[in-house]
């Protein structure tokens, strides 16, 4: 049996910066942060993008990625690839296409999507099937695809992203009361509660992360910002912790008495001697869903040039000129006392904008009138060849 591939052999360190980062930027960049989105269910889209581009289109979408071209066009073959070793993880990459553009077989030759299909025109017929694809993999979590189909689509790009992971140690799930704070008031809430015997938590003056491993090699962050730290900044500081292994210092660095933000170290007796780190958690079981309009986020995704009609040039993609009219992700996670799991599906649909261009130039127009017999013929363009040909002697009769 051969050696499978990692994320970390397929992706260089600088490409798994680059996703990161894309994912930090797409955060800062709104008012808000989502309840739940994934900035790594966008990035190989946006470089599938990138190989069918061209100009400003093109060099939009390069920055967005943080890639250089050449990376762009391997990356998301050697995700898949890379994903498919980890059996916690699950992603898929598809394409579906309508009549009325002609896509570049070589566009299409270097996508590494599980599934290429047609678009039928039939808005009804398009949403089932594409409705079933997002469900059939995302194992049921996400049963839809975000797209609006009552609008013209000739061309989708998806991906499907689901993550399943159980933890090494379970959490207690309880039902209680927070008396003060912003969630009193709520009523009584789900409560989980573990003792972590690893060293799992650190803190610096803003915020405090805890790590709760997984199986599967998933692991899933908690950052708790100190009081008045805005959201964007306590996410930012997540990504900081999660991608530099000695940001702040460990909890078992501090002294009975000592605080940090939401930590407390105090000290116990017991008749076994210690054995290592004790972290007592206590957090909340979550299930939370999320709609994004990734169009909101233009700037941040690179998707400016790309979404405008008149600008965006995919001269590589296609032999009509199209763009992006709808870029969306929806998403949900859910926290429990067993473990976490996770999906998202993102979906990027493109239009033909002949029909919506506007005009720009003046025209000399010649105008024939066929009123007598007329030969004609059908060639394969690309080639030449022709295909057919014949003589019209009088044209069909009511």
């Amino acid at each position: 049996m051969g050696t499978e591939t990692t994320i970390q052999d397929a992706l260089t360190a600088s490409e798994i910066k680059a996703a990161n980062e894309l994912t930090r930027r797409w955060f800062a960049s709104r008012e808000s942060i989502p309840a739940v989105a994934s900035g790594l269910g966008i990035w190989p889209l946006l470089a599938a993008l990138v190989t069918g581009a061209v100009h400003e289109t093109r060099n939009e979408l390069l920055a967005a990625t943080g890639l250089d071209a050449d990376q762009a066009a391997k990356m998301p073959a050697a995700l898949l690839e890379a994903v498919r070793a980890t059996p916690s993880i699950r992603l898929a990459l598809a394409l579906w296409a309508g009549a009325r553009v002609t896509l570049d077989p070589e566009w299409i030759a270097g996508l590494p999507v599980e599934a290429v299909g047609s678009l039928t025109g039939d808005a009804a017929a398009d949403k089932a099937v594409l409705d079933a694809w997002a469900s059939r993999n995302t194992g049921g979590l996400i049963e839809r695809m975000p797209l609006d189909f009552s609008r013209p689509i000739d061309l989708v790009l998806a991906s499907a992203l689901s993550i399943r992971t159980t933890w090494r140690t379970p959490f207690e799930d309880s039902s209680r009361a927070f008396n003060q704070g912003p969630w009193a008031g709520l009523g009584r809430c789900r409560v989980l509660t573990a003792t972590l015997n690893d060293d799992v938590l650190r803190v610096a003056d803003n915020a405090s992360v805890l790590t709760v491993p997984g199986d599967g090699d998933i692991d899933v962050l908690l950052a708790l910002g100190r009081d008045g730290l805005a959201p964007q900044a306590v996410m930012n500081v997540l990504i900081d912790a999660a991608t530099d292994p000695v940001w702040g210092r460990s909890s078992n660095g501090l002294s009975p008495g000592e605080r940090a933000t939401g930590v407390e170290v105090t000290e116990y007796q017991s008749m076994r001697p210690q054995a290592g780190p004790e972290v007592e958690v206590q957090t909340v079981r979550f299930k939370l869903d999320a709609d994004l309009d990734l169009s909101d986020d233009a700037d941040a995704l690179g998707l400016v040039t790309a979404s405008d009609a008149d600008r965006a040039r995919f001269d590589r993609l296609a032999a009509e000129p199209v763009y992006v009219t709808q870029a969306k992700q929806t998403a949900m996670s859910v926290f429990s006392a067993t473990g976490f799991e996770a999906a998202a599906v993102t979906a990027i649909a493109m239009t033909r904008a002949a029909a919506f261009a506007k005009p720009k130039h003046r025209h000399i127009r010649a105008s024939i009138r066929f009123d007598r017999p007329f030969a004609y013929l059908a060639r394969h363009r690309p080639s030449g060849l022709i295909l057919i040909a014949g003589w019209v002697d009088e044209p069909e009769l009511d």
